[in-house]
C-alpha cells in the first residue's frame, strides 16, 4: 500500500498518515516513510530520458536484459577446482561426473551444481579433549584383564572416492569417529593393560585400523584411515596411584627374576665347568693308575723270571735294593765295637762328588 493512499483513515503502517506538503496533510514535522509510487515513477522518467523514442527505447532495454542474463550464466557456470579438492557435478540433484583441478564450466544453477570435496589428509581426535570439552566418557574402555584404561588416540583419514563420500553416509566425519571409538573398544578388549601401556601399542593401533577400514569399506563411505596413533593411554586418575604401586610390585618382581636368572646362568656354567674338571682330573688318575699297575705287573713278572733262574743271588739283590731304598734318605751312625764306644756319623757322599775327586786313571795319565 503507497504511504499517500488514503484508504484505511490516512494511516501508514506505523498508525499515522504521511506529513509534510505532498499529500496535503496537516503539519508537524518529524521522520515520515519514502514514498514508493514517488519512486518508482523518477526512476521510469529518468530511463525515458536516457533512451528516447519508442523502439529505440525497447531495443535497448533488450540488450540489457540480455547483456544481464549473458553476464549471470557466465558468472555461474565458470568455476575453480582448486588441487587439494574434486569437484563432484550433479546436474538437477542427480550425480553427472568426477572432475579434477582447473578451470571448469557447468551449465547455470539451478540445472547444475558442483559440490567440492578436499582430498587432503584429514584427522579426528578421539579422548581426552572430549571428554573435556562434552563432559563424555569417550577413550574411557575396559582392557582385556578388566581394567579401566583412558585411551586418547588421532585417526587420520582422507576421501578416496567423492561420490561415495556425498551420497552414501550422511556424516562422514561423525561415522569416522563413532567407528574409530568402536574399533578401539574392540582392540582394548582383547589386550591386557600391561601390553596396552608398553609393547602391545602398535598391536592395538594396527587392528584398530583395520577394522575402520573394512567396517567403513562395508558403509561405502569412500574414506581410507591412513593411519592410527595413540596418544596417551593411562589408568584412570582416581586409580593411578594404586596402579603405580602395582606396576612398581610388579617392576620389582622382574627385576628379583633377572636377578635369579643371572646368578643361575653365571653359577651352572661354573658348576659345569667344575664337574668337568673332575672328571677330567679322575679320567688321568685312572690312565696313571692302570699304567703304575701294568709296569708294577712286568717289574714282578721280569724279576720272578730272574729268581727262577738264580733265586739265591736274586734275593740278596732285592734285599739290597730294599735297604737301599729305606735307609737312603736316612741319617746313619756307625758304631765300632761291641761296646758301642768309637760312634761316628756316617756321611753319605754323592757319586758325582766321588767321581769329580778321583778322575779315571786313564784321563790322568794322558
Amino acid at each position: 500500500m503507497p504511504w499517500n493512499d488514503q484508504r484505511g483513515g490516512g494511516r501508514g503502517p506505523w498508525g499515522q498518515g504521511p506529513q509534510g506538503g505532498g499529500s496535503g496533510g496537516g503539519g508537524g514535522g518529524g521522520l515520515q516513510p519514502p514514498d514508493m509510487d514517488e519512486l518508482l515513477r523518477q526512476l521510469q522518467a529518468r530511463l525515458r530520458g536516457m533512451f528516447p523514442g519508442g523502439q529505440g527505447q525497447t531495443g535497448m532495454l533488450a540488450v540489457i536484459i540480455g547483456a544481464v542474463v549473458v553476464g549471470y550464466v557466465l558468472f555461474n557456470s565458470i568455476y575453480v577446482v582448486q588441487a587439494t579438492e574434486r569437484g563432484v557435478v550433479l546436474r538437477f540433484g542427480q550425480y553427472v561426473d568426477t572432475i579434477s583441478e582447473g578451470l571448469h564450466f557447468r551449465l547455470p544453477y539451478p540445472i547444475e551444481t558442483v559440490e567440492r570435496v578436499v582430498m587432503t589428509r584429514q584427522q579426528i581426535n578421539v579422548g581426552n579433549a572430549t571428554r573435556t570439552a562434552q563432559g563424555s566418557d569417550d577413550g574411557l574402555m575396559l582392557t582385556g584383564d578388566e581394567s579401566i584404561v583412558e585411551i586418547d588416540f588421532t585417526v587420520f583419514w582422507q576421501v578416496i572416492d567423492p561420490e561415495k563420500y556425498l551420497f552414501n553416509v550422511e556424516n562422514v566425519p561423525g561415522t569416522i569417529k563413532a567407528v574409530a571409538e568402536s574399533a578401539m573398544r574392540e582392540a582394548v578388549g582383547q589386550t591386557p593393560i600391561d601390553a596396552i601401556l608398553t609393547v602391545g601399542r602398535a598391536k592395538v593401533q594396527d587392528s584398530t585400523r583395520t577394522t575402520m577400514q573394512t567396517l567403513l569399506n562395508a558403509y561405502g563411505a569412500g574414506v581410507q584411515i591412513s593411519d592410527v596413533t595413540l596418544q596417551n593411554a593411562n589408568p584412570p586418575e582416581k586409580v593411578v596411584e594404586a596402579f603405580r604401586d602395582v606396576q612398581k610390585a610388579a617392576a620389582d618382581a622382574d627385576r628379583a627374576r633377572n636377578e635369579a636368572d643371572a646368578y643361575q646362568n653365571s653359577k651352572v656354567p661354573e658348576a659345569r665347568g667344575q664337574a668337568e674338571q673332575i672328571v677330567q682330573q679322575a679320567e688321568a688318575y685312572k690312565a696313571r693308575a692302570i699304567a703304575e699297575a701294568r709296569g708294577e705287573a712286568a717289574r714282578f713278572t721280569s724279576i720272578y723270571e730272574q729268581y727262577r733262574v738264580a733265586p739265591s743271588i736274586t734275593r740278596e739283590r732285592m734285599f739290597l735294593e730294599t735297604m737301599e731304598r729305606v735307609l737312603g734318605p736316612m741319617n746313619k751312625i756307625i758304631i765300632e765295637g761291641r761296646n758301642g764306644q768309637g760312634a761316628q756319623p756316617f756321611i753319605s757322599i754323592p757319586p758325582e762328588l766321588l767321581r769329580r775327586q778321583n778322575p779315571p786313571a786313564n784321563s790322568s795319565a794322558q
